[in-house]
Parts: structure tokens; C-alpha cells; sequence
């Protein structure tokens, strides 16, 4: 699986491998697992949840995790919980590696949120088919969401999700209904403009639409549509608060709109652009057609009437800075809304004088001042503001941080060990030509053991080897727990020495260590567990000294 990353320039464009990370505490189980994977993925391996949690959320952020269930501190399902309740790795696959087989295992594993379930001893081309195919799931879902990411900035965010959520069809369809209408727009934009570049329009322009509709989405606002440098927005559809709420706040949203106008007039004169910008807004309530207009082929979700005419009429009477209200709409908000009286407006259109109302500003406070961050020095400018961040684009905000912190002190780091595998080094450097595998050693499955190293002679011998050269101690480890009277480190143990004795293909030892984990866990008898344990210890005594006798020596060096 290869993803393609920034091109250099004048190169070809490089390929970036996609990253696992395996999270196991038996580390012939990690060498296993990175040996397999390292040709195709970047690998990182973790010997611990806390160490597995804290590369999830580092920048090498991996694409899929091969996580172990059974762990000593925090085992794999608290390691899923954690992951899925954090926003930055509730969308990354986890696949749950573990000898623990049952049905109710797998269920509990697959309800917390795994991917996938593989039980132990793994069969390395069933790990790598599922570790290929849920790569593909999950790029194929990224696109899909960027997509329909993209796909959703043409359309209102609540339009948007009323499509994805099933409430709202895409056929032409049209009600009736009393809605709030806003128009506004920049009075003699384009005579101000006339001489700029169109890049500086567009800057300007962009750097407006943005801010205002930003305010829009605060005040739930449907956005219907930029017109030039007009913006058109309604209230009441397709989700309202009642008539008199959806005007309310409609003309709250105007307020704070012409607020942030002058915050935009302030950060324009600071870029060296001294023109004296400035809105007019007029709001109308009334019944009017809404819903999707069009064809088959092109439809647009919008509103048309009279009561949308005469919104835009109020516009176009209105003063720079003022915002124009019809009669209908001071009737809904008059108990909540200072206003003003003005002389009734002769409109194109319109064949009687509208009575009209313009809002009574008060000065306010800048919104959201007191959230704000802001720096800006030589080479470096901040400005973020709390109160208008979701909780999502807080968590979105904080990793931004942190990413520029790392770029920061890159230097630092360069001294930090480029990789956390050092101890699991893959690759066996024997070669499969000069080590003579025995056909059979006993209390070995010589053949399966080979076929779950998919037939790699050098790697089953230096799994071999690994597993001769540190599993002879783990009886007395076990008998240290029990004296110390610590049952689980002891049931880990066990679950530790099976696992890795299945996976290289041991036949009886494998056995005797899952009878005493098993006894462990359900807390037998101390003379039945001594019981177990001594027969564990002599089935591993005669499996080492096959081992020693049967393995050709290891290549110098």
C-alpha cells in the first residue's frame, strides 16, 4: 500500500509507505510481526499501551494498528477505548492480535470498535490479506470523506447533512413557509475596486465571505448564496426555531456581522488597504417558496417571492454600516430588538411606501476577545480565536500547534534515536542456502512452524534461536510471581510462552502453558498450579535441548 507524498521539485514524485504500528509485549512477537511487514509498510513497534498510545498520537500517526489483547498495565481494550474516545485516533483500524479465542473475546473486542479480530499463533498471508484489505478500506473511506467534504462547501452545512442523514431528497420540491430573508453587501465594492488586481479582489472578497459566513453558521444561518460581494441568507429552513426566534436571531447575526466589519477594516488597514469598506443589510420575514429549483441535471436549493424582493430592496436603501428592517419583521423581534423609525422607503417594485426600521447599535465588545491568542512579531503571526472554535476544531487547532512546535525544534530532536525498533531488528541474516533446516526436531511441527514463516528458512531459524535463547527462564519468572503472590503477571507469562511456542510450531509445550494459564485465571488450587507448572517445565526442557541438539550453529558475527 503506497500513498504519494509532497513532490520535490524538478524530481520524480516519491512515494510515501504506509504506517503500521504493532503493539505487543512479547517482543519475539513484535520481531515476528515487523519482519513481516517491513518489506511492504513502515513499521513501528510498541511494547506497551502507554508506548503504543503515545506514537498514535505522535506525528508518525499510523494508518492501521496490529494491537495485542493481553498485556501487563494497560491491556489492548483500554488501549481501543482510548482510541476511540480521542477525536486524532478514533478513525484509525485496529486489528486485535490474540490467542484469546472465543466468540465472546472476539464479540467484546469487535464492539469497542477493532477492525478486525486475529487469533494467535497468527498465519502470516491471513495477516498480511487483512492488513492490505483494511488499508484499502481505509483510504478508500479518507477519499470518500474529503470528497464529500468538498462536495459539502456548495452546499448550506444544514442542507448538507439533511441530504447524508436522509431527511432531505435530491428532486425538485418546493414548500411554502415563513422565513426570515438577509441580503447585504459592500456599498460601492466594485467602484472602490475598479482599478485593483483581480487577485487583491479576490483576496478581499475571500477573506469577507469567510468571516461572515463563519458568523452565519454560528447564528444557524442557511446560506443560500454570494452574489458578487451580496451575501443571501435566510432563517427558517430547513431546521427552525419558531418565526419570532428564526428574526431574532437573524438580526442578532446582522449585528455582529456589521461588529466584525470593523475588526476586517482594522486587519485591512494593518495589510496596507485603507479603503473605508463598509455593509448594508436588510432583513425581511414573510411567507416564501423554498426548496429545490431546477432540473434533473442541475438544481439549486433556494428561496423565491415577494418577501425575498423586498429584503433586498431594504439593501439597497439601506446606509453603509445600517440594517433596514420591514414592518414584519419588527413585529417579530420588537421585545427583544432596539429599534429605530425611519421614513418609509419607495422600493422598485413595490407600489406603496414600506415602513422600515433600522436597528439601534449599541458598541459591543469584540466577539470573542476574550478567547483570543495573538502574536505577531518578525517572522511570526498568531491569531486564534477560543470562543469561535468547536470542540472538534480545538482538537484540529492543538495538533496544528503541536506540529509547528516539532518543526520548531527539529534541531533538538535530530538527536533523538530515529527508530523505536532497535530492539526487534528484523531481517535474520542467515542465509536459508548454508543453514541446513532437520527435517525434524522433537516436540516440533518443523514443517508448520516453517509455513507460519511462510517458508523463509533464515527467519524460522532465528525465530527458533530467539525463542531457545530467552524462554529458558520462563518457569522460574512464573514461580517468582506466584511467591510474590502477583497471579496475573504469572498468567501473562504463560500466555506469553504460548503464544510464542505456537507460533514456531511446538506441539506439546504450547498445550501444558495454556493448562496452567488457564488455571491461573481461574485462580486453582496452589498444588494443582505447581502441578501444571512442573509439567510446562519439563515439556519446555525437552523441547531446548532438541533445539541445541538439532539447530545448525548460528553464522559467526
Amino acid at each position: 500500500m503506497m500513498e504519494a507524498v509532497n513532490q520535490p521539485q524538478g524530481g520524480p514524485r516519491p512515494l510515501r509507505r504506509s504506517r503500521i504500528l504493532v503493539v505487543d509485549d512479547t517482543a519475539d512477537i513484535r520481531y515476528f510481526l515487523v519482519t513481516l511487514l517491513q518489506d511492504r509498510y513502515d513499521v513501528t513497534a510498541a511494547a506497551s499501551g502507554e508506548e503504543g498510545l503515545q506514537v498514535a498520537l505522535s506525528d508518525k500517526r499510523p494508518e492501521i494498528i496490529l494491537l495485542d489483547v493481553m498485556m501487563p498495565g494497560m491491556d489492548g481494550y483500554e488501549v481501543m477505548r482510548r482510541l476511540a474516545r480521542d477525536p486524532r485516533t478514533a478513525d484509525i483500524p485496529v486489528i486485535f492480535l490474540t490467542a484469546l479465542g472465543s466468540v465472546e473475546e472476539e464479540q467484546f473486542g469487535l464492539d469497542l470498535g477493532a477492525t478486525d479480530y486475529i487469533t494467535k499463533p497468527i498465519s502470516p498471508p491471513v495477516l498480511l490479506a487483512r492488513v492490505r484489505l483494511h488499508l484499502e478500506r481505509s483510504a478508500n473511506a479518507k477519499r470518500l470523506k474529503t470528497l464529500s467534504e468538498q462536495l459539502s462547501r456548495y452546499l448550506a452545512p444544514q442542507v448538507y447533512q439533511s441530504l447524508f442523514d436522509g431527511s432531505r431528497q435530491a428532486e425538485i420540491q418546493t414548500q411554502r413557509k415563513r422565513l426570515t430573508v438577509f441580503f447585504s453587501d459592500i456599498k460601492n465594492f466594485t467602484a472602490s475596486t475598479a482599478q485593483w488586481q483581480p487577485e487583491e479582489v479576490t483576496f478581499l472578497l475571500n477573506s469577507y465571505f469567510e468571516e461572515m459566513s463563519q458568523i452565519a453558521a454560528e447564528y444557524g444561518a442557511t446560506l443560500d448564496k454570494f452574489i458578487g460581494d451580496a451575501i443571501v441568507i435566510f432563517f427558517g429552513d430547513p431546521h427552525t426555531l419558531g418565526p419570532r426566534q428564526d428574526a431574532v436571531q437573524c438580526v442578532r447575526m446582522a449585528v455582529a456581522m456589521q461588529q466584525r466589519m470593523g475588526e476586517l477594516q482594522q486587519r485591512w488597514k494593518d495589510m496596507g488597504i485603507h479603503k473605508a469598506f463598509e455593509i448594508r443589510i436588510g432583513i425581511n420575514s414573510g411567507f416564501c417558496d423554498v426548496g429545490n429549483f431546477g432540473s434533473n441535471l442541475r438544481m439549486d436549493y433556494t428561496i423565491i417571492g415577494r418577501e425575498v424582493n423586498l429584503a433586498a430592496r431594504l439593501e439597497q436603501a439601506a446606509e453603509p454600516g445600517e440594517i433596514l428592517m420591514s414592518r414584519d419583521t419588527h413585529d417579530l423581534v420588537q421585545d427583544d430588538i432596539e429599534v429605530e423609525a425611519r421614513k418609509p422607503v419607495l422600493a422598485k417594485g413595490f407600489s406603496e411606501p414600506i415602513t422600515v426600521y433600522a436597528v439601534r447599535q449599541a458598541p459591543l465588545a469584540p466577539a470573542g476577545a476574550a478567547g483570543m491568542i495573538q502574536c505577531d512579531r518578525p517572522g511570526m503571526r498568531l491569531e486564534i480565536d477560543v470562543g469561535r472554535l468547536t470542540p472538534a476544531q480545538r482538537v484540529d487547532a492543538a495538533a496544528e500547534l503541536r506540529k509547528a512546535l516539532g518543526s520548531l525544534e527539529a534541531p533538538a530532536a535530530a538527536s533523538t534515536p530515529a527508530s523505536r525498533l532497535a530492539a526487534v531488528r528484523a531481517a535474520d541474516a542467515a542465509d536459508p542456502e548454508e543453514a541446513a533446516l532437520p527435517d525434524s526436531i522433537a516436540g516440533l511441527d518443523v514443517a508448520l512452524g516453517l509455513s507460519r514463516a511462510m517458508d523463509m528458512k533464515g527467519f524460522y531459524l532465528s525465530m527458533l534461536r530467539r525463542f531457545m535463547n530467552g524462554r529458558t527462564d520462563a518457569p522460574a519468572r512464573i514461580r517468582e510471581a506466584l511467591q510474590a503472590g502477583d497471579l496475573k503477571e504469572a498468567e501473562l507469562l504463560a500466555h506469553s510462552l504460548r503464544g510464542v511456542a505456537a507460533q514456531i510450531g511446538a506441539t506439546q509445550l504450547p498445550l501444558d502453558a495454556d493448562a496452567l494459564e488457564q488455571a491461573l485465571h481461574a485462580n486453582a488450587p496452589r498444588a494443582r498450579i505447581d502441578e501444571l507448572l512442573l509439567r510446562m517445565e519439563a515439556s519446555l526442557a525437552e523441547l531446548m535441548t532438541a533445539l541445541r541438539s538439532g539447530l545448525p550453529p548460528a553464522a559467526p558475527g
